[in-house]
């Protein structure tokens, strides 16, 4: 977590006294007699605070950049506080002082893993402390400044006011209204008049205008009960032990807890980076096992064997979504044999996963959460050192890694697990197990808590899915009555409703919006326009009376803060918000004059949607655009619109709209913006309904094959497969939806596999 931050303020009279040693192990707290009084510009506070600031530099083992934060000095010892997650575990880091000089650093004297704080001592003692404020001064509407290096950019400036407190993981956090981002940690939060209130820390995941800070009294308590850690046993903190391992190829590997993690890439070719337990592995028959976990599953890490601590070994691995078993002979791909690269239906994505190979004279087998892999007779090596790999800069999570000729089983037999359903049955869903449930499991306890996790992710992808089935049911009966009102355009009798369909557009994304309340409130309002009619009105004076109702009176306009939000593309957020798209006011506009029996139709111009009155002259009828509340558009500025939009001027662009063609517009708009937040069920929620209105339309049925495929509805994309293939079409390429298909019924098989597994 890094964020931005920004402080300033300070003031030019302060220059001579913002020098003067300071040696107070707890920090200055009086301020210089010149900065008691009035508040500070800002540019005041951001000379001032310029001074104390700094760059903190985390490194990797090969001296690159691992991290960058920002710091500030609080005492003439050189004394500076930082974020803990800028500093990391076990690292060198440095500090960049103003005007481009490094200073070393000497300890870190304080830290707090929960409180996301350091303070570390460097051996500049040249730079001005900066004072710190007291609890008290932490209220909400004050005006704060908060200055750092966000994305690399020296000494940036924001400014902002506290907006309140929040309870993060148990620590109460300073609430700043203010931006915040990477590179910005550490670095302070300061009031007009100079004083540290708190220490940037984190930016909000939920908005960008929005980040976190410790609040300075826990970096006064910090302060008064120091851990200082002297810098060269500082990087020795979560260290591999050198007598159990040994790492090839660079990389950052550490342990912590008995786990080893790995980060970086190695300095072997593909970034390959081996870490060699320093036992010798057994001969004869043995097993080696690790329990892996991917940060991206588009990385590889895993198991190796039979090395010859260089660059000759065997390794098996999670790689890009496969399980891949790779025989090694040299330093580049020219000298790499791939003995296997499937995926395989045991494999858990982005979830913890045991792989193991079991090893005997000849050859070797392969396993994934106990289920085999490959069985190998390569024989190129047969004896060497064991360990774990890293490729690609994977960053990794390793436990449980073990080897020998007879490894306890981690796979309950039959009886056990008779033992472990027993136990689950009796677990409800409001209450965890009594206690002699627990204690009663005996021997079976080894197997217990890898049991009673997998089951409740079982229970929690089935939730999951019962959630996405009643999403589904939902939205199958939304579809089906917007095909049934379609259909009514082919009944000569009848009139396809297009406010409706609107509606049920939106009720496509709320199962709350009540259509026949809209459908309603839509009459109400043509009631309420009507009787403001002249007596014996002619058409054009009813046009004008639902211009003054709609666009005076009730006061709808075209969005523009907020243009592209989905509230926007639902009719009922318009009507009661008054405001929207092009599109969306103009269906209302073309309902209620429909109502009102004032001849409008819906005029799609290329980025901008228009209606058009239809005046009894043809030559009179006129282009009104809603969006502008009412305006009316000549010829000419509607042919600058559409040239403005990329597109010729053609005239089948001044066509009324059929209803079937509005209503794919409106889905279109709502896809676009799933498309962008980069939403798979949003986007395919509205490819279902668009293959619907347009069945005969290849690019919605392959994008909606993809986004069935993407989202595990594997069967309801072979079904997409085999209209591809029913066609014969030009268009269409046999042999690759013949393979494709062959590829999505392997993965259904595979699929229901699993299902069957758990």
């Amino acid at each position: 977590m890094d964020f931005q931050v920004a402080l300033f303020f300070a003031c030019s009279i302060l220059n001579s006294l913002i020098a003067l040693p300071q040696d107070s192990a707890a920090g200055v707290t009086e301020p210089p007699a010149s900065v008691t009084s009035a508040s500070l510009s800002v540019a005041d506070v951001t000379a001032l605070v310029r001074k104390s600031l700094v760059q903190v530099r985390a490194t990797a083992r090969d001296g690159s950049d691992h991290g960058i934060g920002a710091g500030f000095v609080i005492d003439g010892a050189g004394l500076v506080v930082t974020a803990r997650h800028v500093i990391g575990d076990g690292r060198d880091f440095v500090v960049d002082l103003p005007g481009g000089r490094t200073s070393k650093v000497v300890e870190v004297y304080a830290s707090s893993s929960q409180l996301d704080v350091a303070v570390i001592r460097m051996e500049d003692k040249t730079l001005p402390p900066l004072r710190l404020g007291t609890p008290e001064l932490i209220s909400q509407g004050r005006d704060v400044v908060a200055m750092g290096h966000p994305r690399g950019f020296r000494d940036s400036v924001v400014s902002g006011v506290i907006s309140g407190r929040r309870d993060i993981d148990g620590v109460s956090m300073i609430q700043l209204a203010m931006p915040i981002e990477p590179g910005n940690s550490g670095g302070p939060v300061v009031d007009r008049e100079g004083r540290v209130l708190g220490v940037v820390t984190m930016k909000s995941t939920e908005t960008v205008n929005l980040g976190f800070a410790i609040p300075v009294d826990f970096i006064t308590s910090l302060l008064e009960d120091p851990n200082p850690v002297p810098m060269d046993r500082w990087r020795t903190i979560g260290a591999l032990d050198p007598k159990s391992w040994t790492v090839l190829f660079g990389a950052n590997w550490r342990q912590h807890a008995g786990r080893i993690s790995v980060n970086g890439s190695g300095s072997s070719f593909g970034g390959r980076t081996l870490c060699l337990n320093a036992k010798e592995s057994p001969g004869g028959e043995y097993e080696i096992r690790v329990r892996v976990r991917l940060e991206d599953e588009r990385g590889a890490a895993g198991l190796v064997f039979h090395s010859d601590g260089n660059q000759r070994h065997y390794g098996f691995y999670p790689s890009a979504g496969n399980l891949r078993l790779t025989r090694f002979d040299g330093p580049d791909v020219e000298s790499w044999t791939i003995l296997h690269n499937a995926p395989h239906p045991s494999y858990k994505p982005a979830d913890w996963n045991m792989i193991s190979v079991k090893i005997r004279p000849g050859g070797f087998t392969c396993y994934v959460n106990g289920e085999q892999v490959i069985e190998s007779t390569d024989n190129a090596f047969d004896a060497g050192a064991i360990g774990l790999a890293s490729f690609r800069g994977t960053e990794a999570d390793f436990r449980g890694f073990e080897f020998g000729s007879e490894l306890a089983s981690l796979t309950p037999d039959d009886v056990a697990l008779q033992q472990l359903r027993a136990a689950a049955e009796e677990i409800s869903a409001d209450r965890p197990a009594a206690q002699e449930t627990v204690e009663k499991l005996g021997d079976v306890s080894v197997y217990a808590t890898d049991f009673f996790e997998r089951e409740a992710k079982i229970l929690e992808r089935r939730a999951e899915q019962l959630r996405r089935t009643a999403a589904d049911v939902h939205q199958s009966l939304v579809r089906k009555a917007i095909r049934e009102e379609l259909a009514q355009e082919n009944d000569g009798g009848k009139k396809t409703d297009l406010l409706r369909l609107a509606l049920l557009i939106a009720r496509l994304d709320n199962q709350d919006v009540d259509v026949d309340a809209y459908l309603d409130r839509v009459r109400q309002m043509a009631d309420e326009i009507r009787v403001t009619f002249p007596e014996n009105a002619s058409v054009e004076q009813k046009l004008l009376c639902l211009d003054e109702y709609l666009f005076v009176s009730q006061g709808f306009r075209g969005s523009r803060f907020e243009y592209y939000t989905r509230s926007n593309s639902y009719l009922n957020e318009v009507i009661d918000d008054r405001e929207g798209l092009p599109i969306t006011l103009s269906v209302l506009y073309m309902a209620l004059a429909e109502r009102l029996e004032i001849p409008v139709s819906g005029i799609g111009l290329p980025g901008h949607f228009v209606v058009r009155f239809e005046a009894a002259e043809p030559m009179s009828s006129i282009l009104i655009d809603p969006f502008e509340r009412g305006k009316r558009i000549s010829k000419e500025e509607a042919a600058e619109r559409v040239l403005a939009a990329g597109a010729p001027n053609l005239p089948e662009f001044y066509q009324p709209q059929t209803v079937r063609q509005i209503v794919r517009r409106m889905l279109m708009n709502l896809l676009d913006l799933a498309e962008q937040d980069r939403i798979d069920n949003d986007v395919l929620r509205y490819l279902e309904v668009l293959t619907e209105i347009e069945p005969e339309a290849l690019e919605y049925r392959a994008k909606r094959l993809e986004l069935r495929a993407r989202t595990g509805r594997l069967a309801e994309a072979l079904q997409d497969v085999d209209w591809f293939i029913k066609r014969e079409s030009v268009e269409t390429d046999q042999d690759r939806l013949l393979e494709l298909r062959a590829e999505l019924q392997r993965q259904l098989d595979n699929q229901d596999r699993g299902n069957a597994g758990e």
